[in-house]
């Protein structure tokens, strides 16, 4: 089926496309439409006159599809910045539409049904190796809520995922746009889905070795309060000591606390350290709390620190930090694992690759402390669930002006609660553990590189055929 190249359907399929991106991206609430999302500019860009044609309409689409992401960002990131993104995720998605056409024009039709993912997952994985935001934007997130089809973060990775999120539509645009050939087109695209989804069944079916019960807390009301005004810090550190001692009895492995709350003051009384210190003793748990610290030489660092009951305390700097917001602050370059435990801060968890390290050492169990922009709560710490899938451990996440988070290694939200500035938001939960290393800590983003190969496979054969047979 061929649709009519007029302004009318152009237009129609731009608004329907992006319209749909703009339901299904990023903060968006509704991220399965994703899968059927490309299908209107996708059967457009087939029957356009003219390339050019369907490379305008995808960039249109792609724009609009950005409304979720720009909302979020307009307070918290300067308008250069936004703008830049947006005509940046536009050009991917165009350019990723115009060699789909001309693949399909040209190359058989198992080929023009793998086309689109191999280009849209290469052109993501290779902007992503470049980008101080890592992973952030990658279509796969968007498949966060399907279970079965996020374990196959499992194996390739979050690239995996946005795999199959393409070849979904692409393989229905197949079928509208060539009916005659619908064995091979379902060779292509719908056996790798079936494979795909019989794997995350079963690993969804895998029982637990062991048991972790942690607690999150934050106190939005406070959150800027050190940071911003080093007198209020003690008073700050004393409010978070007292909710952390009503957890006393609870038989708590760690309590984690969100990101850089805490700072260390030099006057009379206690400091914040001194505070969490007592705190970890008296409920017998470790507390992993974030702090804003002065090196010695006056740089600032974002820090993570362990108190553990009656033990010396550790410290875990932040290793990825956020373009502007945290231009002042030095980022880490060592990870921190205690034993079988690691410990990450935030933007860490948009950065697979690093990450993955945690993964290949054999952590279980990952405490991350955090601070979010409220808007983007929930997306953030399902981007940080998925790291868990690829790496095979759980994670605490606690999160201010955020959600507090338990998951475990399957992705599974075992408990959640948004914080308010209202109040404090406390969560107790027991979370399953496994000891099984996954496919992706031992390969890393081996698929992520076989979709770059596919895709210069690709355009070599498009630039050495015009047009194969079907």
């Amino acid at each position: 089926m061929k649709l009519n190249d007029t302004t009318l359907i152009a237009v129609l399929c731009t608004l329907l496309t992006g319209l749909l991106h703009a339901a299904s991206r990023d903060i968006a609430p509704f991220g399965p439409l994703v899968l059927i999302a490309p299908i209107p500019i996708l059967l457009y860009a087939l029957s356009a006159s003219r390339t050019w044609r369907a490379f305008a309409s995808a960039f249109v689409a792609r724009v609009i599809g950005s409304a979720a992401f720009i909302y979020a960002y307009a307070d918290a990131l300067a308008p250069a910045i936004l703008t830049l993104a947006t005509v940046a995720a536009a050009a991917e998605f165009a350019l990723v539409v115009a060699l789909t056409r001309l693949a399909v024009e040209r190359l058989p039709s198992w080929a023009g049904t793998l086309s689109f993912p191999v280009f849209a997952t290469a052109a993501e994985f290779l902007i992503q190796l470049g980008s101080p935001h890592g992973t952030f934007g990658t279509l796969g997130y968007a498949l966060i809520d399907i279970l079965p089809l996020v374990q196959v973060a499992s194996v390739g990775g979050i690239a995996a995922v946005s795999f199959v999120a393409a070849l979904v539509p692409m393989t229905i645009v197949m079928l509208i746009r060539a009916p005659a050939h619908w064995r091979s087109v379902l060779i292509a695209g719908a056996s790798p889905l079936l494979a795909a989804s019989l794997y995350g069944v079963w690993r969804l079916s895998v029982p637990s070795e062991d048991q972790a019960r942690v607690a999150l807390a934050s106190i939005d009301a406070l959150t800027f309060q050190s940071v911003e005004d080093p007198m209020r810090a003690n008073h700050v550190a004393a409010a978070y000591a007292d909710l952390v001692q009503a957890f006393q009895g609870q038989e708590l492995e760690a309590v984690v606390l969100p990101e850089r709350v805490f700072v260390d003051t030099t006057g009379p009384g206690a400091n914040a350290s001194a505070l969490l210190q007592d705190a970890a003793n008296r409920i017998d748990a470790r507390i992993v709390a974030g702090f804003d610290e002065v090196l010695d030489d006056g740089q600032h660092v974002n820090t993570a620190r362990v108190f553990a009951p009656r033990a010396s305390r550790l410290t875990y700097v932040k290793r990825r930090l956020i373009p502007g917001l945290e231009s002042g602050l030095v980022p880490g370059r060592e990870p921190l694992l205690i034993g079988d435990r690691a410990v990450a801060i935030c933007k860490d968890l948009d950065f697979a690759p690093m990450i993955r390290e945690y993964g290949r050492r054999g952590a279980v169990l990952m405490f991350v402390p955090a601070w979010d922009f409220t808007l983007d709560g929930r997306l953030h710490a399902r981007m940080a669930m998925v790291r868990g899938v690829e790496n095979g451990f759980a994670m605490a996440r606690a999160a201010a002006m955020g959600r507090l988070t338990v998951s475990d290694a399957f992705g599974r939200i075992v408990a959640e609660a948004v914080t308010s500035d209202r109040g404090p938001t406390v969560l107790v939960a027991e979370v399953g553990l496994t000891s099984r290393r996954t496919i992706y800590s031992r390969i890393g983003d081996a698929f992520a590189w076989l979709t770059v190969a596919g895709a210069v496979l690709l355009v070599v054969s498009l630039v050495l055929r015009r047009r194969g047979p079907a």
